[in-house]
């Protein structure tokens, strides 16, 4: 088994590169074409990725490897992401107080609160299972027809 420390700050940094360009592009898109933009740096972050690792292992990954890529994916992106959303409740309440109480007050309604998770789950777990399709499945394919 190798070490895959590389493999997820790779991860992190195309991910992180690719989440600003998208947020760039969020902004000048309509709303609802900028609310696909969502996804697309952590597709974007594993394609990348899975052909480094191709190209220097020259295999696909073994069902641990797979699985543990795919959960330190899925924790690195979202952990970046809420870290940039505390980090921006941060900046924007230095301000403005009201910002940061607001959030809180946002917090403690459990409808809000629901709708938030039921949220995140319509998103995480496609995401989840993209990666580990294509760090099982279709990377055994993609090893097969660039090595054999």
């Amino acid at each position: 088994m190798i070490s895959l420390r590389l493999y997820y700050l790779w991860f992190f940094i195309i991910c992180l590169v690719s989440t600003l360009v998208a947020g760039v592009l969020a902004a000048i898109l309509p709303n609802n074409i900028a609310g696909v933009l969502t996804a697309i740096p952590y597709l974007i972050a594993i394609i990348f990725v899975l052909f480094k690792f191709l190209k220097q292992q020259r295999r696909a990954p073994t069902a641990t490897e797979k699985n543990k890529l795919t959960f330190m994916f899925s924790l690195i992106f979202w952990g970046y992401n809420l870290f940039g959303l505390l980090l921006g409740l941060f900046i924007f309440s230095r301000n403005d107080p009201e910002v940061w109480q607001n959030f809180i007050a946002y917090l403690q309604q459990p409808n809000f609160l629901m709708i938030v998770v039921v949220m995140w789950l319509m998103l995480a777990i496609p995401l989840y299972l993209i990666t580990l399709w294509f760090y099982g499945a279709q990377a055994q394919r993609m090893a097969n027809k660039m090595f054999n």
